[in-house]
């Protein structure tokens, strides 16, 4: 009878620490944007302008001043904000001497900052 009552009041605890009302996690909550990515040739035409604009090989030389090196044009991601009168917002990936990801932000051309992935 006592490991009967151990076992229920062990599941009744295991239940209520995993199923509970309402939503427990809120990590992801609606900005209410409008963004949608851009691909294939589009894409290419961005980054293209992109990386031969003088704000993109400032930034380029700054963040490699800092030790933090760009592996290339591949990875790069393009999103376009429609509710900010279709913002084009560009994400370069960079890598730390550490081997940590960063992405380097540039919106319309302007080079925003370093964050983390």
């Amino acid at each position: 009878m006592k490991k009967l009552l151990t076992v229920l009041c062990g599941g009744f605890i295991a239940l209520s620490l995993f199923v509970t009302t309402g939503n427990t996690v809120k990590a992801a909550e609606d900005c209410g944007c409008d963004v949608s990515p851009v691909f294939g040739a589009e894409k290419n035409k961005i980054v293209a302008e992109l990386i031969s604009s003088q704000a993109f090989k400032d930034a380029k030389f700054s963040l490699m001043y800092d030790g933090i090196s760009w592996k290339g044009a591949k990875n790069i991601e393009v999103i376009v904000n429609h509710t900010h009168d279709n913002a084009l917002m560009v994400g370069v990936p960079y890598y730390t001497q550490e081997g940590s990801l960063m992405m380097a932000v540039f919106i319309n051309g302007v080079y925003m900052g370093l964050a983390p992935m």
